[in-house]
């Protein structure tokens, strides 16, 4: 039996996934919010300043990935708060199977 496809937000290659993130940067809720049209709503305490929000940001989602931070990486969006956020893997499907618990998980 075939896997279900994604969600919009999610892509998965060979060796990556990118999802699709809504950055709230200076937000009082921390980590995985809800998930929107546009995206994984991420609330981050940092102010967007100087790069300590995306820094921030990279440092949840690869916790909510459970892989280390420097297999996070933003594609697109860097000074946007609409970004395009990949993640370096060996294990694309299994990658893509936690964020989609974590999504089933967040309220």
């Amino acid at each position: 039996m075939p896997d279900a496809p994604h969600p919009h937000w999610l892509r998965t290659g060979s060796d990556f996934v990118t999802i699709e993130i809504v950055a709230r940067p200076g937000s009082r809720r921390h980590g995985l919010l809800r998930v929107e049209p546009r995206g994984l709503v991420i609330g981050i305490a940092s102010a967007a300043e100087k790069g300590k929000a995306n820094d921030e940001l990279i440092v949840t989602i690869a916790k909510i990935a459970e892989v280390p931070r420097g297999e996070v990486s933003i594609l697109r969006g860097a000074t946007a708060r609409g970004k395009v956020v990949r993640i370096a893997t060996a294990q694309p499907a299994a990658i893509a199977q936690r964020l989609l618990i974590a999504t089933s998980e967040a309220k």
